[in-house]
């Protein structure tokens, strides 16, 4: 099976992601904005195949209430290199209640990405989201390695985001991981 890689092309997600592949053109002001609004779409085009809704009723005498609220069986992780995402990702975690963050240095070699922080007593009810914003290295591959055989995640929890993404590096994860779910809006 290969690789399900989506290349998000919403019209409105082609803008943002243009204006912050070309930063020169805009204010920064205008670049800022338009990377929190671009996270926030991504991280929802993502989580909205995820998310489950519970329907509430409430029966009074003489009408019912209906409500929908999140179904909290499940736990969310974005896992995300702060220093490069954090403006990327604070939007959705406003949105989205309940999202834990962590922080991930992508520059850094494995040894010191294992102090990962994932429980590990109910990894079937947690879903990952990894947001590296530009895939260029084998540091991601690697990062799926140390989750799925040290922390023994099933690939099928895990998405990656990312605005722009190397070929290479794509075919490089297609053969290791052929299940895995990337989301970008641009290949390289």
């Amino acid at each position: 099976m290969q690789l399900n890689i989506y290349i998000v092309s919403h019209p409105i997600i082609q803008q943002l992601s243009s204006q912050i592949m070309n930063p020169t053109l805009v204010s920064q002001n205008m670049y800022n904005e338009s990377y929190k609004q671009l996270g926030l779409l991504m991280v929802y085009e993502v989580m909205r195949k995820w998310m489950l809704i519970q329907n509430i009723y409430i029966k009074q005498i003489d009408h019912i209430h209906t409500f929908c609220t999140l179904k909290r069986k499940e736990s969310y992780i974005i896992l995300t290199d702060l220093v490069d995402s954090y403006n990327f990702v604070t939007d959705a975690l406003n949105l989205i209640p309940g999202v834990e963050l962590n922080h991930i240095n992508f520059r850094q070699k494995l040894d010191n990405i294992n102090n990962c922080i994932i429980n590990t007593n109910n990894t079937e009810q947690q879903k990952i989201i990894i947001v590296n914003l530009h895939i260029n290295n084998n540091i991601l591959i690697n990062f799926l390695d140390y989750l799925t055989k040290e922390k023994h995640i099933q690939i099928n929890q895990i998405k990656i985001i990312c605005i722009t993404c190397k070929h290479q590096i794509l075919e490089k994860i297609g053969n290791k991981y052929p299940d895995l779910n990337i989301y970008t809006t641009k290949i390289l």
